[in-house]
This record gives C-alpha cells, sequence and structure tokens, in this order.
C-alpha cells in the first residue's frame, strides 16, 4: 500500500469521525424522542454520506450483484439475511439495500453513549453472548418479535469478523433461528475484507463486490441447512 493510498484511508477516517460524532451529539435527543422511521431516515443519509466519502477520498466503491435473488425471495414476506462477515462496512450497507430489517448485535455496542440508543430506537436484537442458553432464548423470541412485525433479520453467521480469503467458524445461533421461525434464508457473500481489513488501519482503493445468493428454503434439517450456508456462502466469496 502506497503512501498516497495510506494518507486517503486517514484523511477518511478523520472525517468518519469528526462527522459522525458531531452529528450524534446533535441528534442524539431527537434520536431518542423522534419516531422510528426518522431515525431510520437518518441512519441511510449517513450512510450513503459515507459510502460517497469513501468512493471520494478513498477511492473504494461498490457494487452489488444478485439484486433480483433479495427480491424475489421478499415477496413472500421477511426473510433472514445471512451475510459474510470480514468487515465494518457490511454493517453499514444494508440501510442502502433493504427497506424493513433489523439487525442481530452484542449487548456491548448498546452501551457506547448515544450511538447505543439508535441502536435500541431502531428495534436491534440485542444478544448477551455470555449469557449461553439464555441469550440463543433471547434471540428467538426477538427473531419471532421482528418477523410478526414484517422485518427481515440481518445476521452474520460467523458471529465476529473474519480474515479475507479464510473459511469461517459458523456458529449455531443461525441455524435455530432459521429452525424456529420457519424462514426463507438469504445467503451473502462479499470480499470487503480484501479493502477494508478486520485488523488494519488503512482502507484500500478498489471496488467492494457484495452478491445475494440463491435462497434457502424454509423448513430443511438444521444440519443440512448448516451445511447448505455455509458451502454457498464460502463458495460465492471465493468466487468474488
Amino acid at each position: 500500500m502506497d503512501i498516497i493510498s495510506r494518507f486517503r484511508s486517514y484523511c477518511f477516517d478523520v472525517f468518519f469521525y469528526v462527522f459522525t460524532i458531531s452529528l450524534f451529539i446533535i441528534l442524539w435527543v431527537p434520536v431518542i424522542i423522534l419516531p422510528r422511521w426518522c431515525c431510520v431516515l437518518w441512519y441511510k443519509t449517513w450512510t450513503h454520506i459515507i459510502m460517497f466519502s469513501l468512493k471520494l477520498i478513498v477511492g473504494l466503491d461498490y457494487k452489488i450483484l444478485g439484486q433480483e435473488k433479495l427480491d424475489e425471495a421478499l415477496k413472500n414476506g421477511p426473510v433472514i439475511l445471512a451475510c459474510k462477515h470480514q468487515s465494518a462496512w457490511e454493517t453499514l450497507i444494508f440501510s442502502t439495500l433493504v427497506k424493513r430489517f433489523v439487525i442481530v448485535l452484542k449487548k456491548q455496542l448498546t452501551q457506547i453513549p448515544g450511538y447505543g440508543s439508535y441502536l435500541v430506537k431502531l428495534n436491534s436484537i440485542v444478544i448477551d453472548r455470555s449469557n449461553g442458553m439464555k441469550s440463543l432464548k433471547s434471540l428467538i423470541a426477538q427473531g419471532k418479535k421482528s418477523i410478526d412485525n414484517n422485518f427481515s433479520i440481518l445476521i452474520f453467521p460467523e458471529g465476529r469478523r473474519g480474515a479475507y480469503g479464510q473459511p469461517g467458524n459458523y456458529q449455531s445461533g443461525i441455524g435455530i433461528l432459521y429452525q424456529e421461525l420457519n424462514v426463507t434464508v438469504v445467503p451473502i457473500a462479499l470480499n470487503s475484507g480484501k479493502f477494508w481489513a478486520r485488523r488494519s488501519k488503512f482502507k484500500k482503493p478498489g471496488c467492494i463486490t457484495l452478491e445475494f445468493l440463491d435462497s434457502i428454503p424454509a423448513g430443511l434439517p438444521r444440519t443440512e441447512f448448516m451445511q447448505i450456508l455455509q458451502e454457498r456462502i464460502e463458495s460465492g466469496c471465493a468466487k468474488l
């Protein structure tokens, strides 16, 4: 990575934190008072600004493949979006791609001043990984509530970010959620870690690709589902 690319990445980081923190300070009280749809609109606007800034400052763009597969799956109601996790990038982009969804996230994120209040206002599915079976029961209960309210669920099956090009360790939570909610799952492959790696301080210029893959219908045995999910996502990522 050359000096200019590193400098551009550094400039983006400065912009990202100054802009985001300032905005959260200004909007902290409105976020608590205003209805959810206002928060969603603000988040989508913020995401568009961040993605434009990535392209302008870093030279990092993105493209979406298979959007028609997602649209087809959503015709029958809300789905589970099971996405490969390599970077912070995919935690941001979905507000521009899916109209009604909630994200599964760890409890620690809701404890961040200001930002945590916003995540709660978005009806995020919050789990405490340290609680074992209680966290799984909570995941199922919150998941059912979201589906009943016509919200799709975004979950990262590996539970945490992995290295680009490395197969992930898929957690049991996605299998249990699939079995209990009895809805279609849309696997998602990407290569964000190639440009925005999990432990790197720098973002590289290029083009991130995110691809919606063939849906997995409801009703399969959990073991079979887990095998299909992992094979579909990992093979999809390998092609990218």
